[in-house]
């Protein structure tokens, strides 16, 4: 007889941005088809016993960089293995460059290798000869925009001028802008300036990039949105300080979504004195004072999301710290390091986690509610997680081409069982059963949720 659901998981505790409850999760080719308990198991084909583990909406990882060791394939795989099933990668419109022709250049390239669902950002590195591709970006799907407050050196850094010419173009075309806040000019100064003085540069990094200059960009930001009335995205926060001028934005009821990373929560710059160049990224980590603030302002509600900047390189410890580049692999660790640094040492609920991973990401960048829910027509991506489980995360059992984890030998209490998108499992008991290429372009809509 034909069978009423192609995938039947039972017994789980299927958890939400509103809460957990035990429940039936039944699949009918790509979608969610029922949510309830005591399905009868005799209507499926397959029966997946999910008894004593979360089933949890897929993680939409909405920060990364498919430009380095991991292209648009590589990155898929080990976010997939890190319970990701929909990716929103920038794609770099570096000085010189064509924004749209970059952005179909991500597009073509996700549909042949991506074994995941994914978005894209443009990413403005020379706003002055690209601003005017914006509206054309929305026709392709695009509706969110990065531009970088910081590295100047680089001449990768936006001006305000044009920092308020793309926000005001941005608001315009119906989309969100997207900073990387920290002052450039001054960053710049004082590495000169440390320079020239001959200090170890490993020794001074957090002090040639101090909070205050976090802050100082964060509120330049927010100004220059509210004047323009574009919707601001802060992608990384890192500091305490960062924190008090989004306090600010909220009260005032400024349409702003704040982000961070599992590296900031997890980690402080002792992490950096210890592994060097592996260690060095953009925001640096910080203080454990920062790290703490950070979790509390994921308490108070201030920070949406959790993301990952996976930004993978081909660094060793031994490398040149001034030279080495910025950035760190993240994506395969980023739930499980967050789940246990949050869940198990009582700072957040499993029901906080999906906000932060799933739920919110969504809701921001207009997937919701065929992503980042378990609910009847959403689509079926999920996550079976054992929170019973130990692991020890190792370089070795990574997926990513970065030859180093920032996690070495880190034991984590919890761990991916199924991964699963649009009804095909991609991973089960850490082997990947997916193919490249199964991914498909998903078109972002910004629009303004309460979270």
């Amino acid at each position: 007889m034909e069978r009423k659901y192609d995938i039947l998981i039972q017994k789980g505790l299927v958890v939400s941005g509103s809460g957990i409850r035990k429940a039936d999760v039944a699949i009918k080719g790509e979608k969610i088809v029922r949510v309830e308990p005591g399905i009868k198991r005799e209507e499926a084909g397959r029966i997946i016993d999910a008894s004593g583990k979360y089933v949890m909406p897929g993680v939409i990882d909405v920060h990364v960089h498919p430009v380095y060791e991991d292209d648009m394939g590589g990155l898929s795989l080990t976010a997939a293995h890190g319970g990701v099933t929909t990716l929103i990668h920038f794609a770099y419109a570096k000085p010189g460059m064509k924004l749209i022709d970059t952005i179909k250049k991500y597009q073509e390239e996700g549909s042949r290798k991506s074994f995941l669902d994914f978005g894209i950002h443009g990413s403005l590195f020379d706003p002055a000869s690209q601003i005017e591709e914006i509206p054309k970006a929305f026709e392709l799907g695009i509706s969110s925009f990065k531009m970088f407050m910081a590295y100047a050196k680089l001449k990768w850094m936006t001006d305000d001028y044009h920092l308020a010419a793309a926000m005001d173009l941005i608001a315009e075309c119906g989309g969100m802008a997207m900073v990387h806040a920290e002052n450039g000019l001054v960053t710049d100064y004082l590495e000169d300036r440390s320079l020239k003085r001959g200090e170890d540069q490993k020794t001074v990094f957090l002090k040639t990039r101090p909070d205050y200059l976090e802050a100082e960009a964060i509120f330049r930001a927010m100004s220059i949105a509210a004047v323009t009335h574009c919707p601001l995205y802060i992608v990384h926060l890192s500091t305490a300080r960062g924190v008090v001028p989004l306090q600010q934005a909220r009260a005032e009821g400024q349409t702003i979504y704040v982000e961070t990373c599992p590296q900031y929560l997890t980690m402080t710059d002792a992490k950096l004195q210890k592994l060097g160049p592996l260690a060095k990224i953009g925001p640096p980590l910080r203080t454990e004072k920062d790290r703490l603030a950070l979790w509390k302002a994921i308490q108070q509600g201030i920070i949406d999301t959790v993301a990952s900047d996976h930004a993978p390189k081909a660094k060793k410890m031994d490398d040149p710290f001034f030279e080495s580049p910025y950035g760190s692999p993240q994506t395969e660790t980023m739930f499980t390091v967050t789940y246990d640094e949050g869940v198990n040492k009582g700072r957040i609920t499993p029901t906080r986690c999906v906000q932060l991973f799933s739920e919110n990401p969504a809701k921001i960048f207009g997937l919701y509610p065929k992503k980042g829910t378990i609910q009847k027509d959403a689509d079926a991506d999920l996550i079976l997680f054992d929170p019973k489980k130990t692991h020890t995360i190792q370089h070795q059992t990574q997926h990513s081409g970065a030859p180093y984890t920032l996690y070495e030998g880190r034991r984590c209490k919890g761990k991916l069982v199924l991964v699963m998108q649009r009804g095909k499992i991609l991973i089960e008991d850490g082997e990947g059963k997916g193919r490249p290429g199964e991914g498909k372009f998903l078109p972002t809509k910004i629009k303004k949720v309460k979270l």
